[in-house]
């Protein structure tokens, strides 16, 4: 999971990017806005993440109690619910956002994808198994860049319309692969287990810190885009949509 958060936050740097670099027109205040909502919702996942990886740690070390398995389990689901606001703010904007750059969205379908792309696949082995390695950490870094890469040129190649067979094979094959190594529960690991898990969480909370970064990086060329005034503009009015969004306690 902290994986793919990394990569999505990667992919709108280098899109905060080409904004910045673009010429000024009377819609970048509109790209802005959507631009840093997502921003806002990837760094609700960061900070959701470093209580998912501190309630982990605790389930590792045997520390953890019934309390702590249960906060963990809604943790869990609360990133489930972030990681869908996500691919539907992603969604409505992707008209808006490809008047900067037409190829973003082809990027991004290999983690958007509804049927069959990496956010999915991960909210599927959450519904599987909340407490396993495979779900916590989902797949290593090496293989969401090949399988992303593998989805990226078949969607450009089908135009997101036409069977997407390689891609689909490529992800259950290393689906299968990390699986073969996972720790079912973390709750009941080994002294060698426990060593790796808290050698994950550590990878895990880099991977974070740096999709942090990358966020920032997104705020500070939309800011010069738009300037310091508009910034601070669209911040509250986000702030206030968000506040509004939120089911009464």
């Amino acid at each position: 999971m902290f994986t793919l958060v990394e990569k999505l936050a990667e992919i709108f740097a280098n899109y905060g990017a080409r904004l910045l670099d673009r010429r000024r027109t009377g819609r970048d205040s509109d790209v802005a806005r959507h631009l840093l909502g997502i921003v806002l919702l990837l760094q609700d996942l960061c900070l959701r993440g470093d209580r998912v990886l501190a309630l982990a740690g605790q389930l590792g070390d045997g520390a953890a109690d019934a309390a702590t398995e249960a906060e963990f389990g809604q943790v869990m689901a609360e990133q489930v619910e972030s990681v869908g606001k996500l691919r539907q703010a992603i969604g409505d904007s992707r008209m808006l956002l490809n008047t900067v750059d037409a190829g973003l969205y082809l990027e991004l379908a290999p983690f958007l994808d509804v049927k069959s792309g990496l956010l999915t696949r991960w909210e599927q082995q959450r519904r599987t198994s909340t407490f396993s390695t495979t779900t916590l950490f989902f797949l290593p870094a090496a293989a969401v860049d090949r399988v992303a890469g593998v989805g990226k040129e078949g969607e450009a190649l089908a135009v997101l319309s036409s069977d997407r067979a390689d891609y689909v094979m490529i992800l259950a094959e290393t689906l299968r692969e990390t699986r073969t190594g996972e720790v079912r529960d973390i709750r009941r690991v080994n002294p060698e287990q426990a060593q790796r898990l808290r050698s994950d969480i550590d990878g895990a909370r880099a991977e974070l810190a740096r999709a942090r970064e990358l966020c920032a990086q997104v705020a500070s060329s939309v800011e010069q885009t738009v300037g310091a005034d508009a910034m601070a503009n669209l911040r509250r009015s986000l702030l206030r949509g968000a506040e509004k969004a939120r089911p009464a306690q």
